[in-house]
């Protein structure tokens, strides 16, 4: 609008697009655990739907451990963050059940944020152990923002000792950005 013009002139036609690559988007691939190992790289036997543990959600989910014996077992997935999101925020589900008694930590559960060949880790974003043990699944989240522009690789690394088990179970694992 201009205050010194009086006239109108013809109709003007205005397109806008908007970039559908910074809008809210769950960035996991087969979060709950629901088509097997489809877009997640495990430890064979770690992505079951057997009934030893219940899954938080559907009938997968990733069971780590659990063998009261020297073990290791890992979940990993890449994904890329776009550089436009606002947030990025990593959440999951876990419960850790364990026959360890006492207070000493025996058993863990590493969450990082590796580059994405998995070579080097950027950030511990949680470490859990035998001592966190729980009757349910609790929920996790941590900020993925300082990624942002970037592809990383989520891992998920359980270790356990050589005596009780302890058994670390992963379900419905999400990467939401706005």
């Amino acid at each position: 609008y201009d205050a010194s013009t009086s006239t109108l002139s013809s109709a003007v036609s205005v397109t806008v697009s908007i970039s559908t690559s910074c809008a809210p988007a769950q960035l996991v691939g087969n979060p709950g655990f629901e088509s097997g190992a489809v877009t997640w790289t495990a430890s064979s036997g770690v992505i079951d739907s057997s009934t030893g543990r219940p899954s938080h959600a559907g009938t997968w989910k990733a069971w780590m451990n659990g063998y009261a014996a020297v073990h290791t077992d890992t979940v990993t997935q890449n994904i890329t963050i776009p550089a436009c999101a606002t947030t990025a925020t990593l959440s999951f589900w876990v419960r850790i059940d364990t026959a360890e008694t006492g207070t000493g930590i025996y058993d863990t559960l590493t969450v990082a944020v590796k580059n994405s060949a998995g070579t080097s880790t950027l950030s511990t974003l949680g470490t859990y152990s035998n001592l966190n043990k729980n009757t349910a699944y609790v929920q996790k989240t941590f900020s993925l923002a300082a990624w942002k522009g970037q592809t990383v690789k989520l891992s998920f690394t359980g270790v356990e000792d050589s005596t009780l088990q302890t058994s670390f179970v992963i379900d419905d694992v999400t990467v939401n950005t706005n």
